[in-house]
C-alpha cells in the first residue's frame, strides 16, 4: 500500500467512527491551521474598531456560536473586525469565514486581507460607499456586499500597492439572513483566489504586494439604516509556516 492517501472531496466517519475516538496516532499539519469559532468572548485577540454610534461586535445570543457585528446609526458609519498583520503572500495565506446579512438594502460588508488593522470610519477596507468603489488601504483584496451598489451581489475587490482599485462580480447575490461561506487564497505571486460556498467565483493575478496582512471584517451602515446585524459564525486562517 502507498505511503500517501490523496482525497478529492471529504473523509466521511460513520458508524461507530462517528461517534468515537476515529484517529490513532498525532495528528500534524505542514500549514498553519487555526478555526476561531467564537464560542467565547475572543475580541481580546482581535482589534475591534466601533466608529459610530451604537454599533458593537458580541456573541450570538441563543446558545448559537459565532459573533453578531451590528451597524451604528448613522448612514457610512462602519465598524471593523481584524486580527493581527499576520499573513503575507510568502506564506501562501488563505481565509474562510461563514457569514449572514440580515439586511441587505441598508448594509455595507467586506470580508478580507488588508495591510491595515483599524479603519476610520466612515472608510471601510474597500466598499462601495455612494455608489462608488473605493478603499482606504495601500494592499487588500476580499468580498464587498453593499446597499449603496445599484446591484446587490457579492464583488471580488483588489488593491495593490495604492494603485486603482478595482472590483469584479462574483455572480452571487446574497439572501437576506442566509449563510454563505467566503473564501480567499493568496499564493507567493499575490495571485487571489475567491471561493462562494467552495466554489471558484473570481480570480485576480498579482492581487496584492508582499506586505504584512491581516484578515479583516467591515461592517456598515446604509441609507436610513442602523443596529442591523451581521452573523459571523467563524474565521479559518492557514498558511505555511
Amino acid at each position: 500500500m502507498g505511503q500517501q492517501v490523496r482525497v478529492h472531496r471529504d473523509l466521511q466517519f460513520v458508524g461507530v467512527a462517528s461517534h468515537t475516538d476515529n484517529i490513532e496516532g498525532n495528528p500534524s499539519t505542514k500549514r498553519m491551521c487555526i478555526a476561531d469559532y467564537f464560542w467565547y468572548d475572543s475580541q481580546a485577540n482581535y482589534t475591534v474598531t466601533l466608529g459610530g454610534t451604537n454599533d458593537a461586535v458580541a456573541a450570538i445570543a441563543g446558545g448559537i456560536n459565532g459573533l453578531s457585528l451590528l451597524s451604528g446609526d448613522t448612514d457610512n458609519e462602519v465598524g471593523a473586525l481584524a486580527t493581527g498583520l499576520i499573513f503575507d503572500i510568502t506564506q501562501s495565506p488563505e481565509i474562510e469565514t461563514k457569514v449572514a446579512m440580515t439586511t441587505l438594502t441598508e448594509t455595507s460588508f467586506f470580508f478580507g486581507f488588508g495591510d491595515s488593522t483599524t479603519i476610520t470610519t466612515p472608510a471601510s477596507t474597500i466598499d462601495y460607499a455612494d455608489g462608488t468603489l473605493a478603499d482606504a488601504i495601500t494592499d487588500g483584496c476580499g468580498f464587498v456586499s453593499d446597499a449603496d451598489k445599484s446591484t446587490s451581489l457579492f464583488y471580488a475587490a483588489y488593491v495593490k500597492t495604492g494603485g486603482s482599485v478595482a472590483a469584479v462580480t462574483t455572480g452571487i447575490t446574497p439572501v437576506a439572513s442566509a449563510y454563505n461561506v467566503l473564501r480567499i487564497k493568496l499564493d507567493t505571486s499575490g495571485n487571489a483566489t475567491f471561493y462562494v460556498d467552495g466554489v471558484v467565483k473570481a480570480f485576480k493575478a498579482a492581487a496584492v504586494t508582499d506586505v504584512p496582512l491581516c484578515a479583516i471584517f467591515n461592517f456598515g451602515t446604509r441609507g436610513n439604516g442602523g443596529g442591523d446585524a451581521v452573523y459571523v459564525k467563524y474565521l479559518k486562517m492557514w498558511q505555511d509556516v
